[in-house]
């Protein structure tokens, strides 16, 4: 009897936080162990206090020789985000959520505290050679989206295969009557432009708004809500269990994704997964690869004005509304953990090895 094969999930903590991330690796365990493997996550924090913090953190990765736990072989490991590839493994296959991107496509914008100063430098060529070395001694890279492997190949000359997969309450997301509010999830950082929907609201005086998640943004969030004069239609929800999250989307009439340049992001798969239609914008960056304008949703330039008439349609014409989210529907459900789990193990030589 063949036994079966043990595979570790590299990943990044960020502690007292809970985001997309943490979700994803703890899921794609799960994942593993479901399918016979005998799986684990190892996880360590990453130090930002100091642009030396950043090397230590890869150095302390590298530090971590994964052939063998307890005695026993290990057989592969996945790594998902920086630094987490610098990990040594003869058999290390990379699944990359996103990699340090202040370093990278954020430079030079105001959502990256990076500056052209010497020590700066020094450190963004320190982070572009810790991936170039911890990514080319990958059997096999894979990308969470079309947006992070052309990221790859542009900044690092790395090719990489996109790889989808549900999010992670996948199985649980229902359908329900649009309510009257529109929702959007994530945590309140100035890149994901949290202030985007609320202003829109000026211009959909019948809109209303729930934001869930929190973060530095929240207080500026609430004061600009109270300026712009529509604070009693927008409800913050700091913190949310799944069943919870589950009912919210449920209910929401639509949902809303304003980021700059994401990855790709949970948010638009759980809204199709609920039936529900989502409005972004032309720059959003990976919720484009679902989110069709006119087809599955709304794609709007990033302005408070035309998020706001998008919201005015949503309101206006309900039945358009729903026939946009039940085709995100159609085109999520094709997305299964099967089939990404499978290209896992097959890129580490492991699929037919005690895989049931």
């Amino acid at each position: 009897m063949n036994k079966s094969p043990r595979v570790l999930v590299l990943a990044v903590q960020s502690p007292f936080s809970e985001g997309g991330a943490e979700r994803h690796v703890r899921r794609l365990t799960e994942e593993l162990v479901r399918r016979g493997v005998e799986a684990d996550l190892v996880s360590m924090p990453l130090i930002e206090r100091h642009r030396f913090d950043l090397v230590r953190s890869a150095l302390s990765w590298r530090s971590l020789d994964l052939q063998e736990i307890a005695g026993r072989k290990v057989d592969a490991v996945i790594a998902t985000r920086f630094p987490t590839y610098a990990a040594l493994h003869d058999n290390k296959i990379v699944w990359l959520i996103h990699q340090y991107r202040q370093a990278y496509d954020q430079f030079g914008t105001p959502y990256s505290d990076f500056t052209s100063s010497p020590e700066d430098r020094r450190a963004r060529e320190a982070i572009a050679e810790i991936d170039r070395v911890g990514l080319s001694e990958a059997r096999r890279v894979f990308a969470n989206s079309a947006n992070v492997a052309s990221r790859l190949k542009k900044f690092n000359g790395i090719e990489s295969r996109p790889l989808y997969h549900p999010p992670p309450l996948a199985g649980r997301y229902r359908d329900g009557s649009p309510g009257d509010y529109a929702l959007t999830v994530g945590q309140l950082v100035s890149w994901k432009r949290p202030d985007l929907p609320i202003a829109a609201l000026v211009h959909a005086p019948l809109a209303r708004l729930v934001v869930v998640g929190g973060g530095p943004e929240e207080k500026r969030l609430k004061r600009l809500a109270h300026e712009l004069g529509v604070s009693d239609r927008v409800r913050f929800v700091p913190r949310v269990d799944d069943e919870e999250l589950i009912e919210l989307y449920a209910g929401a009439r639509l949902v809303v994704v304003t980021p700059s340049d994401e990855d790709l992001g949970y948010v638009p798969l759980e809204a199709f997964f609920s039936g529900k239609a989502v409005l972004t914008t032309d720059d959003a960056g990976g919720p484009l690869e679902f989110v069709r304008d006119g087809e599955t949703g709304f794609v709007v330039p990033a302005r408070a004005e035309s998020l706001g008439a998008a919201l005015r349609v949503a309101w206006e014409k309900p039945e358009a509304l729903a026939a946009l989210g039940q085709r995100g529907r159609r085109l999520v459900q094709k997305l299964t953990w099967d089939e990404t789990v499978s290209a896992l193990l097959s890129a580490a030589g492991l699929a037919a090895a005690g895989v049931r």
